[in-house]
């Protein structure tokens, strides 16, 4: 079974929110939106004691609510069908248990069992003789049931289970509270080999993950690696023979000096109590077998040294390879499916270490052998892989007095929805990989972007506002993509914006294609198809975003969208005259022709005499930039 989806109340900055999950589930959002809060109530859901949670931990204050979540599983095996029972019978695809704290502090865990209704007083009974009654009572009744007799209590419930296998279409959900021990991987409950949680934090030490612990991760492999049966039997034949032999030596060597002692002491005892004695003998010895441990170190060369002695990124890297034996352990022993949960996996990782770590996390959640399910807080492009877009979960958080955290995402099948008759849903899954996975990573994480055709247009726009404070447009959070072309903006302007970030668009009107093709020499009929081509574009962009259709679109300034008649060079030639100048002498100073340089591009924009044009800077202000 995996996670399929998870709905939180009341926990920390998150009051209300529902959560669907993939194989790889990728949390996003600026610090302090809940991503790391969504990791820790699923810890504390799984892996928490009770009372383990305060008043503290109530969304702003709500203490006189309940703190909840709820997880929904689906995949369900037959293994988990099995252990599982009542809860998920067969032809029920999903199961659902929550968790809850009081606002009296108690924990109650509580799950959907599929009944039937008219059960429920027979279930509840006290008695055998009361179940066989209202059960016999019920057959009279409901003929139509074909409910077979059952002379005792055992048989009484023996048939109703048997009749609710057979009948899963007319049962429904009763909540049903839950043994506390119910998701224990190490203490027998129902969950037990089906569904095992491994949160690892920020601040976690991988000193204390590489101890032999129930809880750690090297204890956790070492309980699906390691087999300490056999040992731990000798062992304790050990400890026996060892303890036999301890009290014959009690009995040898104090039995003489314990019979004078009793003697003695009787001869005043019967003084006192006629009739009564006492005997002293040797205690029975108590040895226990200790459990068999292990230990983990570090050579470093031929030095033998210590975790916690080693820097921070070696021990980051010591808890990565930790958890990709844990995974393959995991598979290895036939155990059930292992979510690992992991807050900033960049953490102390040079960026091709942290790529490596990545692709690995991403190939055990896509193996199905593997049994894997990943879900991690990012604030890194290594981890978030736009081409996965729809495994992204989006957190944003108001700025009101009491904050509302929200979360965003968006399926393949909303990005084909939004771009019905613009763009083809085959070509969608095509322009994936082009478009998405090269210029979306850094985008998904901004506050609003800037979506335009080329490097060149983003290198300029980046120089205006470095004119005014270097980084100011992206200390505001924007992020000015290049898409490549007219082609890709739709995709992408889908994409984001399904994902919750406000999205701009300026493209090209290309109106002087003509007289450049002349200047080169094209014939007539290429010319006509670059018009058809051209006109094609800017109508079907234009219709998309919600502007009037037209061929060849006018210079303006719009509240979704921006156009330019011809392209940026053309407008800053007309507009700009010292920006052609300050592109000059960069090129004298290089002493080469650079053309399209982004580099050149932004230092021309940022040294240019004069005023930038109006409408340039209309762009950023309805672009987001403030």
């Amino acid at each position: 079974m995996k996670i399929q989806s998870v709905r939180i109340k009341n926990f920390r900055t998150l009051k209300d929110v529902m959560i669907p999950f993939d194989s790889v589930t990728t949390f996003i959002g600026p610090n302090g939106a809940g991503k790391s809060t969504v990791l820790r109530a699923l810890d504390w859901y799984f892996n928490g004691k009770s009372g383990s949670l305060t008043e503290k931990d109530c969304s702003f204050g709500a203490t006189d609510e309940h703190i909840e979540v709820q997880v929904t599983f689906a995949d369900l095996t037959a293994k988990d069908r099995d252990a599982l029972g009542k809860y998920a019978p067969d032809g029920v695809a999903t199961f659902t248990a929550w968790k809850q704290r009081s606002p009296d502090g108690s924990d109650v865990l509580s799950a959907n069992a599929k009944g039937f209704p008219d059960f429920n007083p027979i279930k509840a009974a006290g008695g055998a003789a009361a179940k066989k009654d209202l059960y016999a009572d019920l057959r009279r009744r409901r003929p139509e049931l074909s409910l077979p007799e059952a002379k005792t209590g055992i048989a009484v419930e023996q048939a109703i289970t048997t009749w609710e296998a057979s009948q899963t279409g007319q049962l429904i959900d009763a909540p049903e509270a839950l043994q506390t021990n119910f998701f224990g991987f190490n203490s027998g409950g129902k969950m037990s080999g089906l569904f095992d949680f491994v949160l690892v934090t920020a601040d976690l030490r991988a000193s204390d993950e590489s101890s032999d612990g129930k809880s750690s991760i090297i204890g956790r492999i070492l309980e699906r690696s390691v087999d300490r049966a056999a040992a731990d039997e000798a062992i304790a034949e050990i400890v026996e023979e060892s303890r036999v032999r301890q009290q014959r030596v009690y009995e040898e060597k104090f039995k003489e000096q314990l019979e004078v002692m009793t003697a003695q002491l009787n001869g005043i005892v019967a003084s006192y109590s006629p009739g009564r004695a006492v005997t002293v003998s040797p205690a029975e010895v108590e040895l226990r077998a200790p459990r068999t441990t292990f230990e983990l170190a570090v050579l470093d060369g031929a030095t033998e040294t210590a975790v916690e002695r080693q820097g921070h990124g070696f021990q980051r890297t010591l808890l990565i390879s930790a958890l990709q034996l844990l995974a393959q352990s995991g598979a290895a022993s036939a155990e059930g499916v292992i979510c690992l949960a992991i807050e900033e996996p960049e953490l102390y990782q040079h960026p091709i270490q942290a790529q490596a770590f990545a692709k690995m996390l991403r190939s055990l959640a896509e193996d199905a052998a593997k049994r894997i399910q990943v879900t991690y807080a990012t604030h890194s492009p290594y981890f978030l892989e736009a081409r996965h877009f729809d495994q992204v979960r989006r957190l944003t958080r108001s700025s009101d007095e009491t904050p509302v955290v929200t979360v965003h995402f968006a399926t393949v099948d909303d990005v084909k929805t939004k771009l019905n008759e613009t763009v083809d849903a085959d070509q969608v899954a095509r322009q994936l990989d082009g478009i998405v996975t090269n210029r979306l990573s850094v985008a998904l994480f901004a506050a609003r972007v800037l979506l335009v055709e080329g490097d060149t247009e983003a290198a300029v726009f980046y120089g205006i506002g470095d004119r005014d404070a270097v980084g100011r447009l992206e200390s505001q959070g924007l992020s000015i993509v290049s898409v490549g072309g007219k082609g890709g903006i739709p995709l992408a302007h889908a994409i984001l914006t399904c994902i919750g970030i406000p999205t701009y668009v300026l493209f090209d009107g290309d109106s002087g294609f003509e007289v450049r093709a002349n200047a080169v020499g094209k014939n007539q009929a290429v010319i006509d198809g670059e018009r058809t081509k051209f006109s094609t574009e800017n109508r079907r962009l234009l219709k998309y975003l919600g502007g009037t259709e037209v061929d060849f679109p006018p210079e303006q300034v719009g509240d979704r969208l921006a156009t330019l008649s011809d392209h940026l060079e053309a407008y800053l030639e007309s507009n700009w005259t010292e920006w052609v100048a300050s592109c000059a002498a960069i090129e004298a100073a290089a002493g080469i022709q650079l053309g399209k340089n982004q580099y050149a591009y932004r230092t021309s924009t940022l040294e240019a005499q004069g005023t930038v044009p109006e409408m340039l800077k209309q762009i950023l202000t309805n672009a987001g930039v403030v």
